[in-house]
């Protein structure tokens, strides 16, 4: 009896701390993005998990038009994606926000090397032999 409900007791606790630990990961390892091919150009996309379907994924103050369930992706033009606000050119600050219990949850997400850079068109360019 008593082997019974200790068995029972750490069957709970290794259930309960498994739980939390799938909650208390960071979204960021699991919001991904990448370049891709759109037509002729090319595009920044997106993906990830949001809690509930309601819940609207944010760049800034824009929410992005995305596609699926709880698992959504969005893809969007470099063009577009390259006004909006960025952290030091490597990740996107992107909001998860439930309009239902009014909770918003942020997270920063890498974006792929010189994904958002600007391209500099040089006139001349002077190379000289000292």
């Amino acid at each position: 009896m008593i082997v019974k409900d200790l068995h029972l007791v750490v069957t709970r606790a290794v259930g309960l701390s498994c739980g939390l630990a799938v909650f208390a990961a960071p979204l960021s390892a699991r919001t991904q993005a990448q370049l891709v091919h759109c037509g002729a150009d090319t595009c920044l996309r997106l993906s990830g998990h949001r809690p509930a379907v309601t819940t609207a994924v944010r760049i800034g103050e824009r929410e992005l038009a995305v596609d699926g369930g709880r698992a959504w992706q969005a893809t969007v033009p470099l063009s577009t994606a390259r006004t909006w606000p960025v952290a030091r050119g490597y990740a996107l600050n992107l909001v998860l926000a439930d309009a239902g219990s009014g909770m918003d949850r942020a997270e920063r997400v890498s974006l792929p090397p010189g994904a958002l850079g600007s391209r500099i068109e040089l006139v001349s360019l002077e190379v000289s032999a000292r």
